[in-house]
C-alpha cells in the first residue's frame, strides 16, 4: 500500500489528526494483509480498520458528517468491498465530500451476507463472511 504523507502536511495540523493516519495503515493485531484505495479524490478524514474473526472479516470505517442514507456498501465475492458517502449538502462547512474506497480483502467472501450498520456518530460497521465452503 503507498502512503502519501505529502497530503497529510497541507492541511491545518489539528490535535486529533496528528499520526493517526499511519498506525491505521499497519496491520492490525491479525496481521491482515488489506488495501484500501480511494477511487477519485483522497478522503483521509474516512478512516478505516479491517480485523479478521473465526469466520468473517470485521471492517470499521468512520464517515463522520454522514447520514445512514448517505453512506453505501457493496461487495463482491471477489473479497472486495466499496464503501462510498454522498452527503446531501455538498457546501457544508465540516468538509464533508463525496467518496469511495476500495477495501481489498484477503480472501473470497459471501456478499449476500454482508451485513453494514451505521450509528449515528458517523461509525460504520461492516460484517463480512467468509466464502462458504461447497459441501
Amino acid at each position: 500500500s503507498v502512503v502519501t504523507s505529502g497530503l497529510l502536511k497541507r492541511k491545518k495540523p489539528s490535535t486529533l489528526d496528528s499520526g493517526v493516519r499511519v498506525s491505521q495503515l499497519k496491520a492490525t493485531k491479525s496481521q491482515l494483509d488489506t488495501a484500501v484505495v480511494d477511487v477519485g479524490a483522497p478522503a483521509d478524514w474516512v478512516k478505516i480498520n479491517v480485523q479478521k474473526t473465526v469466520d468473517c472479516y470485521e471492517v470499521y470505517a468512520l464517515v463522520p458528517g454522514l447520514l445512514r442514507e448517505e453512506v453505501h456498501v457493496q461487495s463482491d465475492p471477489a473479497g472486495r468491498l466499496v464503501i462510498s458517502g454522498q452527503p446531501k449538502e455538498l457546501k457544508n462547512p465540516w468538509g464533508v465530500t463525496p467518496f469511495k474506497k476500495v477495501v481489498s480483502l484477503p480472501s473470497r467472501i459471501d456478499p449476500h451476507h454482508t451485513s453494514a450498520v451505521v450509528t449515528l456518530h458517523g461509525q460504520l460497521f461492516v460484517r463480512v463472511p467468509f466464502e462458504a465452503a461447497d459441501v
